[in-house]
């Protein structure tokens, strides 16, 4: 497709049959060869492996179109190689980083349940992505040019970018592709009609549409990583979640509850059915000097000495400390429990955190 596209595009642009049928070929070799490489990389296509992938292709589409139209041009028609290299590969680079991202992004489109979730979201993505436009517009409008001049004109050019970046955080890939296209095609074109702050009279029209390209080339970049930083974290966030389902299922399963205690301040955090093991709820167990408040007199030095000890525990199996917790719906009774844990020391030593697990061994006695 892509090499009978551009025999055709080249014919009309004035291009001979030979010339057009090069171009179409290099056209159709340059993203075989790209995908041959990506694909012998073997790495993901998330995350920031995908901003690797999209590079590589890009700069092999580059490389092998744009340097293999100049060769050609330069063998049979005597032009110059490195001036159109240059410009040749800048465009590929661009256009490949531009609508890779994009084509892969909304191919992957499904139809989902509306909801207002994510309202505040959406509103604020279309009004950054309606004032990227404007201020696009404006930059590149050849009567701004000529009312602010080219200093004042150039300075702002930063203003469309930021608003890029912002549709792409809060409106995700989908926004961030469409407003990179827009402000490309807004960019390309104004700048082809000599208009704009890379237009200029001293510069051929060539130049000034690398000029542009480039511009357009670094929020393509910015874009994509922000995708792939944006895509890594809500990763790990799903890794996240799961792992602690998966430990709450475990911890549930099993009859068992885990601690964390921070020994600077005492606070106490529980993972697991705490409410169902012993009949607390988490916030009366928040602190150290609260569970300690609630465990039978003759069992706090026990589990005092563990949770407070001055150096780390050693031993690779804790001990399994029996003690005694007031039951919540019958204060003269207790829930007899066992608590295995052990201080963590952190790289200097010292006593970073005490962790353990609470198992019940039997119903409640008197």
């Amino acid at each position: 497709v892509f090499a009978l596209v551009q025999i055709v595009l080249s014919h009309f642009g004035g291009r001979d049959v030979a010339s057009s049928v090069v171009l179409g070929v290099l056209a159709g070799i340059a993203p075989l060869v790209a995908s041959s490489v990506v694909r012998k990389m073997d790495v993901p296509l998330e995350r920031l492996y995908l901003l690797l992938a999209v590079v590589v292709a890009a700069l092999v589409s580059a490389l092998i179109l744009g340097g293999g139209s100049a060769w050609f041009f330069a063998a049979t028609k005597g032009t110059p190689f490195m001036r159109p290299f240059h410009e040749w590969s800048a465009a590929i680079f661009v256009g490949v980083c531009i609508t890779t991202p994009l084509l892969a992004v909304w191919a992957q489109l499904r139809p989902k349940r509306s909801t207002t979730r994510g309202a505040y979201r959406d509103w604020v993505s279309v009004a950054a992505f309606v004032t990227m436009t404007a201020l696009t517009w404006s930059l590149f409008d050849g009567a701004t040019a000529a009312r602010f001049g080219a200093v004042g004109v150039t300075s702002p050019l930063y203003l469309p970018i930021f608003f890029v970046v912002i549709v792409a955080i809060v409106g995700g890939a989908r926004g961030g592709t469409l407003a990179v296209l827009v402000l490309t095609l807004i960019c390309l074109r104004q700048t082809s009609h000599g208009d704009g702050p890379f237009a200029s009279l001293s510069f051929t029209r060539a130049l000034s549409l690398l000029q542009a390209q480039l511009y357009v080339g670094v929020t393509a970049m910015l874009v994509l990583i922000v995708h792939a930083l944006h895509d890594a974290e809500t990763q790990a966030c799903a890794q996240a979640e799961q792992w602690r389902t998966e430990l709450e299922l475990a911890l549930a399963g099993s009859g068992q509850i885990t601690y964390a205690i921070d020994p600077a301040t005492g606070v106490v955090q529980w993972r697991g059915s705490v409410d169902e093991l012993i009949g607390y709820p988490v916030t009366a167990l928040a602190t150290v000097d609260a569970v300690l408040a609630r465990v039978h007199p003759e069992d706090r030095a026990r589990l005092l000495a563990r949770w407070r000890s001055a150096a780390p525990t050693s031993t690779q199996a804790p001990a399994h400390i029996p003690f005694r917790l007031v039951d919540p719906r019958q204060n003269d009774r207790w829930i007899a429990l066992a608590d295995v844990g052990s201080s963590l020391a952190d790289g200097n030593g010292s006593v970073a955190f005490v962790a353990g697990v609470w198992q019940r061994n039997s119903n409640a006695v008197g």
